[in-house]
């Protein structure tokens, strides 16, 4: 494959959307031609870069004009630049007979779907080259009557490695079958002529609707799904002749969100099962760093295509015949730098595999012979006779079942008949049935576009933006709609899917031009982010969650047009600004610095969360989740976790939001089968369990944060420290100490008379300090094998302490640390960033009290929150105030004792009568960086302010602040100094 062509790759970078600017995002991406830079502002790292094909500037530099977005300079990246360089090749790779693959990859939000599909007049990729298609196959028609040119339309998805027809009449999962031949192919995927670009668009916005509802009953309030549209481009050619059929087959993926990156791997957790973030797209990368390293010439690499349906499904496109394009779409956001920086890099992956693409040619003829051929010795192996696995086996597979060889020949022989029966059907019969189906498709969604204009409806949000407003409910004047599940006596005149929706949920009456709903009891029903109960009038720009993921907004035609006529106007609600209500947060501008990421996660989890306590409640697995926050780990911030608490065992877990995100593909797995009555999923193995965790596992008992910034004036520090867990509960206290040392280890002590004024005066000099962490004290007794970790400065390994079962451990544990030299990174570390402690142990389960036969719904509802929101908001700046008040302290008493030690050189000299004083004196005793020379007196400061409004319970004891004013001479030289106390 060597000598293949390379997979073109660009990049592409959007203007910030409207949550980024509310959260003060600061740009991280620059591009320099084929280029990509991006910046950790955060982190501090250093700027990565990476060169692709093309690299697409599309954050400024444009004008709209009259509704496309024109370059006002060089730099700016248009639709057209985009179709031009990446379009234009796969409309001359189809007509020439290649198949093509267009993959669209980057986090949810990252501007996928605007290169894609595009809005307005700002076209994509797709409707360019479908435009471009038709035009040219008219000509051609024109110029040569004889031949045929016909196009055909598929689009399919993969959820949960489930692979579903979006243009079927029926959600069922369609096997996956292979061929020596075809290689691997959906067997019963309908394939439907089309005659324009709006024939593919009424296709696309069917599959897209049904796409929708299947999401909401499977709970898919994300876009977790790949969507795959696949174009079969058909030339039937006269030529000396003879009748020559020329096909391409152009996929065009959108794979599913690529969020938050930071794999288990790389956070060192262990997953359920081994499930990644999305099996799909850990296979997808697996699989493309196994074709890199076959094409830069390593042998004997095995490519893992088996490894998910994504990858059976384009083996073609990525290491086989296809022309292959991928856009990688990136957030420009200083907060989505994790996400941006791991789309690079998959797509730096991606840009190494080479493909080798042929012309896909044959007499038309012969390829019905050959289909029919190859039949009729199917048939005859069917029947009985031997059986060649060959036909339906690859060289490298493992050896399969005769009952899978028989299925997989029975397989292959309906799609042959299929696609028999196709070429000898004339195309235009084919194209007037496929164009009654959509007449009438077309029809019933004029009849819903009118009713919208004037009836008073809902239409659902969800975070993927392709699929909202594609489900809507119209409530007629005079009407009374009961909304509920299906299977209700009466029947429902609303009847809704998923997770928390009541058999009879709500009643939406609609009288007049109003709007009112009575919630059934004990119905989880939102409206503007508000629990509610009752009766409520409902009003235009309502934001209605019914259930767990069931998300509404009300749209009332004539309440708009009253209000728009009195000049008021509404804000468009967005599915996250509808989450972000239900989780009391506040915009951006309220936030505090370096929250930002804390209050997206929040946002993003919340759903989640009662996704999984409702999927919890409905299998009764007796286990709760929870969002809390905990202190990040060397930083003065805090980051969103999952707490995961048994019923049955009184136990408490925390997990990474990636390891919850994870274990939630699995609870969806097994929720589905509970919905579709399989009941494989209460067979499952606790181990293999994602609502189950290792009673084993150690857990966090709490964390404390010690500030190292009196290391920097060359002080110790000793102190005793509250263990708060993430409620904010005490869990005991630590005793944690620290000490700078000299090159031998010995401690540097007040009678070494080392100071330093300014950390910054340590640059380039060796600093070595002793941790000590002796003991703890009231740890729980439901707790044994108790330790402490920690990780300092740059170590991506634990530091541990030894384990120790007791209420009061003894750890007695020493550690020497150094950094030699320091530098400037390391001073920031001590003045900006804490050590946090975790203090670690395994958990003794409280088994349930005897004959408690309550419910999980019935146990969640004793402790029951409205509001999905974090059971806690740790502050680790509690305990770094306390670390620096002491420091402060310390430097207070070491600036004292030089006043005194000054006072006394006076004295003296007053003794002596002298009045002078030598300044070789002074200057032993004020030994200080040439930056501050200045007489500090005490230093001893602490903002009361800002204590109080933290609800930090502190006493201000004193208050000392020293002025140093200097009288120059007009020469500018120091002619006194005098120091005043407050």
């Amino acid at each position: 494959m060597a000598e293949g062509e390379s997979v073109k790759v660009a990049v592409r970078v959007r203007p910030f959307n409207s949550r980024e600017k509310q959260m003060n995002a600061k740009l991280c991406i620059r591009m320099e031609g084929a280029t990509t830079y991006i910046n950790d502002l955060e982190g501090g790292d250093e700027e990565k870069f990476f060169t692709f094909d093309y690299s697409y500037w599309s954050y400024d530099g444009f004008d709209d004009i009259d509704g496309y977005l024109t370059p006002s300079n060089d730099h700016y990246a248009d639709q057209k630049k985009v179709f031009d360089d990446v379009g234009v090749g796969i409309r001359d790779n189809s007509w020439n007979g290649f198949n093509c693959s267009l993959f669209a990859y980057g986090q949810t939000g990252s501007g996928k779907s605007y290169s894609i599909i595009g809005y307005g007049k700002n076209k994509g990729v797709v409707p360019l080259y479908c435009e471009d298609l038709f035009v040219k196959m008219a000509e051609l028609q024109q110029e040569n009557p004889d031949n045929q040119y016909q196009v055909q339309f598929a689009m399919l998805e993969i959820y949960n490695e489930s692979v579903f027809d979006l243009l079927a009449g029926n959600r069922k999962a369609l096997k996956i079958r292979q061929s020596k031949q075809r290689g691997f192919f959906v067997q019963g995927l309908k394939k439907t002529p089309v005659g324009s670009y709006k024939e593919i668009e009424d296709r696309m916005a069917e599959g897209t609707a049904n796409r929708t509802v299947a999401a909401t009953k499977m709970n898919a309030t994300s876009s977790r799904a790949h969507t795959v549209v696949e174009l079969t481009l058909t030339q039937k050619i006269k030529t000396g002749g003879a009748n020559m059929t020329k096909t391409s087959v152009v996929n065009l993926v959108d794979l599913a969100g690529s969020e938050r990156a930071a794999s288990t791997g790389a956070t060192g957790a262990t997953l359920k099962q081994g499930a990644a973030i999305n099996k799909s797209l850990s296979a997808l990368g697996n699989v493309i760093a196994a074709l890199a390293s076959a094409s830069e010439g390593k042998k004997k690499v095995i490519v893992p295509f088996r490894d998910s349906s994504l990858t059976m499904i384009l083996k073609n496109a990525l290491g086989g015949n296809s022309k292959t394009v991928m856009i990688a779409a990136l957030s420009p956001a200083s907060v989505n730098y994790e996400e941006t920086l791991s789309t690079l890099r998959f797509a730096d992956r991606a840009k190494q595999i080479k493909t080798k693409a042929t012309v896909n040619e044959s007499p038309t003829d012969k390829l019905i012979r050959e289909l029919k051929e190859e039949n009729d010795k199917l048939k005859k192996m069917l029947e009985g006779g031997v059986i060649d696995k060959s036909m339906v086996k690859d060289d490298d597979e493992d050896d399969i079942s005769d009952e899978e060889v028989q299925a997989r020949l029975q397989a292959l022989m309906e799609e042959n008949n299929a696609e028999k029966a196709s070429m000898e059907q004339e195309w235009k019969e084919k194209l007037e049935e496929a164009q009654k189906a959509i007449e009438a498709l077309k029809a019933e969604q004029s009849r819903k576009q009118e009713m919208m204009k004037t009836t008073p409806h809902i239409m659902n949000l969800n975070d993927d933006e392709q699929l909202c407003g594609m489900i809507v409910f119209f409530f007629e004047d005079g009407s009374e709609n009961k909304v509920g599940t299906k299977g209700a006596e009466p029947p429902n005149n609303i009847e809704l899917s998923g997770l928390e929706i009541e058999t009879s949920h709500c009643t939406i009456s609609h009288s007049d031009g109003k709007l009112l709903m009575v919630v059934a009891e004990e119905a989880k029903v939102y409206v503007n982010g508000e629990y509610v109960s009752g009766k409520l009038e409902l009003m235009h720009g309502d934001r209605l969650l019914l259930g767990t993921n069931n998300m509404f907004t009300v749209v009332n035609p004539g309440e708009k047009e009253t209000a728009e006529k009195a000049g008021i106007t509404y804000h468009k609600f967005t599915y996250h600004d509808a989450m972000a209500e239900i989780q009391n947060l506040g915009s951006g501008d309220d936030a505090q610095k370096g929250e930002e990421l804390l209050q997206q996660d929040i946002a993003e989890l919340g759903p989640m969360i009662g996704e999984v306590n409702a999927m919890s409640c409905a299998m009764d697995k007796k286990v709760k989740f929870d969002i809390v926050v905990m202190p990040e780990e060397g930083k003065r911030r805090r980051t969103a976790m999952v707490s995961m608490f048994s019923y049955l065992t009184s136990c408490s877990y925390l997990l990474s939001r990636e390891e919850f995100i994870s274990r939630k593909y699995k609870m969806e797995e097994m929720y589905q089968q509970f919905v579709e009555g399989d009941e494989t999923w209460k067979s499952v193995p606790s181990s293999e369990d994602p609502f189950v965790e290792d009673e084993n596992k150690e857990t966090t008992i709490g964390t404390v944060s010690i500030s190292l910034k009196s290391l920097g004036y060359l002080f110790e520090q000793e102190q005793t420290l509250t263990i708060t867990n993430y409620q904010g509960a005490q869990k005991g206290e630590l005793r944690v100490e620290y000490y700078p040392t000299k090159e031998d280890g010995s401690i540097i002590t007040e009678e070494d008379d080392i100071f330093v004024d300014d950390p910054d005066t340590l640059v380039g000099q060796p600093l070595r300090f002793s941790l000590k962490i002796p003991y703890a004290r009231g740890v729980p007794k439901r707790f044994e094998n108790v330790y402490c970790r920690y990780r300092y400065f740059l170590d991506t390994d634990y530091t541990t302490t030894g384990q120790v079962t007791g209420q009061n451990p003894e750890f007695n544990f020493t550690q020497n640390h150094s950094c030699v030299p320091v530098t400037d990174q390391f001073i920031d570390y001590l003045e900006k960033q804490s050590l946090v402690i975790e203090v670690m142990g395994t958990q003794i389960p409280v088994p349930v009290k005897p004959g408690d036969q309550r419910t999980t719904k019935q146990l969640m509802a004793s402790n029951f929150s409205v509001n999905q929101t974090p059971v806690a908001l740790m502050d680790p700046e509690k305990q770094m105030i306390m670390s620096e008040l002491e420091s402060t302290k310390r430097r207070a008493k070491k600036q004292q004792n030089k006043l005194i030690k000054v006072q006394e050189l006076i004295d003296a000299a007053k003794n002596e009568q002298s009045e002078t004083i030598s300044v070789a004196d002074l200057q032993r005793i004020l030994e200080s960086n040439a930056d501050s020379m200045g007489i500090a007196v005490a230093v001893f400061k602490m903002n009361v302010n800002k204590a109080k409004k933290e609800g930090h319970l502190f006493k201000t004891t004193a208050q000392a602040i020293t002025t140093n004013e200097e009288v120059k001479e007009h020469a500018g030289q120091t002619k006194s100094k005098a120091c005043t106390i407050l």
